[in-house]
């Protein structure tokens, strides 16, 4: 089964999609994908909250900021699995601006001081849906938590603005392919 749990930052999207894999795992195998590449004080904060709010549960953690399809061949006992995967916002904006993915798949992004085309945005949604898909496909469930961001907002710059839109591109293409879908607000 292949679960999303979507919400606006704060939502307890974290603490919903541990109580699915929780129920659902059992006593079986249960991983942890962490996609969040942690940035000084705040972003090591965050990710031992998130340690915190796992630990006695039974999680295997496996850091993976980018490329999570990768995984499949790099885990033996993946595929008889509950995986959590969080956070989609993470891994879109890592895959965004990784210069390799992003050179795959002739991505322009401004950070990289290319031209801003509207196409690739399309290019890299796929390319990131079927990477989370192919890893979905390849594990026995798999709960994915995705944030929601607001599209409108005047502060937005275009780089931020390119970012929320493709998240909310993923967002959509997600939720067409997933089993059931827990919205938060």
């Amino acid at each position: 089964m292949i679960y999303l749990v979507l919400g606006t930052p704060d939502s307890g999207k974290s603490a919903k999609a541990e109580s699915i894999v929780m129920d659902i795992a059992g006593a079986g195998k249960k991983y942890y994908i962490a996609t969040m590449i942690p940035y000084g004080e705040e972003g090591a904060k965050r990710v031992k909250k998130h340690r915190d709010m796992r630990a006695g549960k039974g999680f295997e953690t496996i850091e993976c900021p980018v490329k999570v399809h990768e995984l499949i061949s790099m885990t033996s006992d993946l595929k008889d699995a509950t995986v959590l995967l969080e956070c989609m916002s993470n891994l879109i904006g890592n895959e965004m601006h990784d210069p390799e993915i992003s050179d795959r798949i002739n991505f322009e992004c401004e950070a990289h001081g290319k031209a801003d085309k509207v196409d690739d945005l399309a290019k890299m949604c796929d390319y990131i849906v079927d990477s989370v898909m192919t890893l979905a496909r390849e594990v026995e469930n798999i709960v994915i938590v995705a944030n929601h961001f607001s599209l409108e907002d005047e502060g937005y710059d275009e780089d931020t603005r390119r970012y929320v839109t493709l998240v909310d591109m993923v967002n959509t293409e997600l939720k067409k392919r997933v089993d059931k879908v827990y919205e938060l607000v």
